[in-house]
């Protein structure tokens, strides 16, 4: 006997006085249920056509809830944050010929956060949000099949996610089976309570080598599991799933959500039946992969340091006595980033363990925090899996390039707040070249590169404008409630020209020249728009333009990200030197506050990015201070903030989100143990503070240490080499001392003068004319 559809003859809100049903129509094999625009109860009717078991499909833009016949078969919320926006699901029960009784119960429709909305511009919001609207109308669709001749088969509900995760060359998908009540057996007397309810057990099976699903060991099928967690195979690394989008097309979606790209079909039988009797077969929406280009895919076990083995793996800065504070700091940040290791479920689709976002994220992980963070972690890659991080994002590329800017560590899944895609700086091309410079890991860059090719290239076909510059989002661009808003933004677009020149680097490192001279013309040709464009000439700062003429009046704290860039010509660097430099502005008793103390939208205590002093945009900025040559203005920028942090550590015993820029104090809105806040106390303090810039593919080290200040570092990694440097006050005056157990050639740098010194392995010292300081010189801070 053949399989039957099943018919919709009824559909009505339950309290509709007036009796009248809805309109059911039909799209295929589809039926349309129409909802209505708040939470409500529905009453239906099903023609079953014969008996049998009811295959039962549907999905639904709302969480639902289904009763037939008085059994509730269908319970399933659809969580805020989900892309998705739509949940699926089927569900099989015995069923009798003639009319069943559907009756439904709709939640609310799920929309995104109040604050995005009061807080977060864009100027993209509406747009996204009526093409939501289109792409998923509020009707739930069902279809139905009867299966005569079945029996034995278990009742159950099956959820359809697009969560995948690849083990032993296999990529799973992840489906939810909960066990529904019987609607033709009655109550029985063989057991005490439910929980020991014998039930047959259930037998899922792929139409996809190797065909056995697995089991969580926690729900493995038993006679007293109610849910169980399904692991299907649905495609290999030989024959992987096909692409959901090329890798140079433009966005055709509204927002990031898994498309389906195959439908399989999953056996379901129970049991104790004979392989060969026949089963339910029911259709498996197969979403895309995530991370095609991801340098590890499967998940592997990592050795995490202990906090000795880490302190003593990193390098030990040496400091004058006046500012043993810092190194008191540098020791917390790495047992800070220690606290912040985690370790996900086998199942999550994550490579493995990594360091996370902060305290206050438990399950939420960010693109450029995690970037940040690795650029502080790498001193002590000898001793941390510091590439585990990055790889976690990696992991959650889609196919096209793009990665989301936040995701949820449970499922590897792109987390909503904002509607539209959030495509967060590009930084993790610094991140990547940073550790190379210091580990001397070429084979890495080339394992990273496509990934961060296609990161690249996605955002240009989907945010640059018809004249180069760039536009984004309160959330993409990382600064959330900032008063940043614009048509061109200075930040992405400078971060774009920095991408670009660190991708042309990375390709001429791993022998792709004719890709390195396009990366270069691109970078000028980025470098170009943002002066041309994004430069306010009457306040003379970098700022965001106006669709409607103009700059944003706002002076924030990314307007100091060209500098990062190298994208700023002299005239201007001294400009924002005067910036930065102004107490009524940025240089506040805590420096950089993200909004300038003199805009009117400038709160004292931080209120987050509206005044908060933040450890990436303090990075950026110093270090673009110091590519510009204004070595001793960031090294005073970044003792002033280490100094504060220092005190507010003394106060609090914590490394904080955010800082209040007007006290020694944390944010008004801040969380302790954040990871990236480790930028300060660790890569600040060696890059500019002590002054060392790595470069171990060329077997290098550029040291530019603060006149007449004892300072260096002991256990430096350059590459496979192990150097202690340090600069002594003498007798006879001021020596460089170098240990290595490997050649390198030290770039000695003071002011103007730069000397290299070929260093064997073994000691070695030279004499050093230490320049006289200038008369209106501004001492270090203390």
């Amino acid at each position: 006997m053949s399989n039957a559809p099943i018919a919709i003859q009824r559909w009505r809100p339950a309290d509709d006085a007036s009796g009248g049903d809805r309109p059911v129509s039909r799209d295929k094999e589809d039926w349309l249920l129409p909802c209505d625009g708040e939470p409500r109860r529905y009453d239906g009717v099903v023609a079953v056509p014969e008996d049998g078991v009811l295959l039962l499909q549907w999905r639904s833009p709302r969480p639902l809830r289904l009763w037939l016949n008085g059994i509730l078969v269908v319970d399933e919320p659809l969580y805020w944050r989900s892309f998705q926006r739509e949940i699926r699901g089927a569900f099989a029960v015995p069923c009798r010929k003639g009319e069943a009784v559907l009756r439904g119960f709709t939640g609310e429709r799920p929309s995104f956060a109040p604050y995005a909305a009061a807080n977060c511009p864009s100027r993209n919001r509406q747009k996204v949000l009526e093409a939501v609207r289109e792409a998923r109308p509020d009707i739930i669709r069902m279809s139905g099949t009867v299966y005569p001749g079945i029996s034995g088969l278990p009742p159950v509900h099956l959820r359809f996610d697009p969560v995948q995760h690849q083990a032993g060359g296999i990529v799973y998908q992840r489906v939810e089976a909960k066990r529904l009540q019987d609607p033709f057996e009655p109550p029985g007397t063989d057991c005490r309570s439910t929980a020991e309810r014998p039930t047959s057990r259930l037998e899922l099976r792929s139409s996809v080598v190797p065909y056995e699903t697995k089991y969580e060991q926690h729900a493995h099928p038993s006679a007293s599991a109610d849910i169980l967690i399904v692991h299907v195979p649905v495609a290999d690394t030989v024959d992987p799933l096909p692409s959901a989008r090329g890798w140079e097309e433009t966005e055709k979606r509204a927002e990031p959500l898994l498309e389906i790209v195959r439908t399989d079909q999953l056996t379901l039988r129970a049991a104790s039946a004979d392989p060969s009797a026949p089963g339910i077969r029911v259709p498996l929406p197969v979403f895309e992969s995530l991370g095609r280009l991801a340098p590890e895919r499967e998940r592997r076990q990592l050795r995490w340091p202990s906090e000795r083995e880490l302190l003593a793996a990193a390098p030990e800065p040496v400091l004058p006595a006046e500012w043993a504070g810092l190194g008191e700091l540098y020791a917390e940040a790495w047992r800070m980033l220690l606290r912040l290791v985690r370790e996900p479920a086998p199942d999550s689709g994550l490579p493995g363990g990594y360091i996370s976002t902060g305290s206050n994220f438990p399950v939420n992980q960010f693109l450029w925090d995690t970037a940040f963070t690795a650029i502080a972690a790498k001193y002590g890659a000898r001793a941390l899996p510091v590439h585990a991080s990055l790889d976690v994002l990696y992991g959650t590329q889609f196919d096209g390039g793009y990665i989301h800017r936040e995701l949820d560590v449970r499922d590897r899944q792109p987390v909503l707040y904002e509607p539209d895609f959030g495509p967060n700086p590009p930084i993790l091309s610094l991140a990547e070249w940073s550790l190379a410079m210091l580990t001397g890991d070429v084979l890495r860059l080339k394992r990273t590169y496509p990934a961060l090719k296609a990161y690249h290239r996605w955002i240009v076909r989907n945010r640059r404008q018809a004249n180069g510059t760039y536009w984004t989002t309160g959330l993409a661009n990382g600064l959330d409630n900032s008063p940043s808003y614009g048509s061109g933004y200075p930040c992405l677009t400078a971060q774009m020209a920095h991408d670009a020149e660190l991708l042309g680097q990375i390709a001429g490192l791993i022998g792709r020249d004719e890709e390195a001279a396009r990366w270069a013309q691109e970078y000028e040709a980025t470098k170009e728009a943002l002066n041309r464009h994004l430069w306010d000439p009457a306040a003379k700062i970098y700022s965001a333009s106006l669709d409607e003429g103009g700059h944003n009046p706002n002076k924030v704290v990314t307007a100091f990200w060209p500098l990062l860039a190298g994208a700023v010509p002299m005239d201007r660097v001294q400009s924002l030197a005067r910036h930065l430099t102004d107490p009524k502005a940025f240089w506040r008793p805590h420096p950089i506050p993200s909004v300038a103390a003199d805009s009117p939208h400038f709160v004292p205590e931080g209120d987050y990015w509206r005044g908060s002093v933040w450890a990436p945009t303090n990075y950026a900025a110093i270090r673009g201070f110091q590519r510009a040559g204004m070595t001793d203005l960031a090294r005073r920028a970044a003792l002033k903030h280490l100094n504060a942090l220092r005190e507010v550590y003394r106060d609090t015993g914590s490394f904080w989100e955010n800082y209040c820029s007007e006290r020694f104090a944390k944010g008004s809105a801040s969380a302790p143990d954040y990871s990236w806040t480790a930028l300060g106390p660790i890569a600040l303090l060696l890059e500019t503070v002590i002054g060392l810039e790595p470069d171990a593919t060329a077997g290098e080290l550029k040291w530019s240490p603060p006149p007449r200040t004892a300072v260096g570092a002991r256990r430096y990694p350059l590459g496979q080499a192990t150097i202690d440097v340090e600069l002594i006050d003498e007798r006879d005056g001021w020596h460089v001392h170098v240990r290595t157990d490997k050649p390198f050639k030290l770039r000695f740098a003071l002011g103007e003068s730069e000397t290299v010194f070929p260093c064997a392995p073994g000691h070695r010292r030279w004499r050093i004319d230490m320049p006289d300081p200038l008369p209106d010189a501004e001492p270090l801070p203390r």
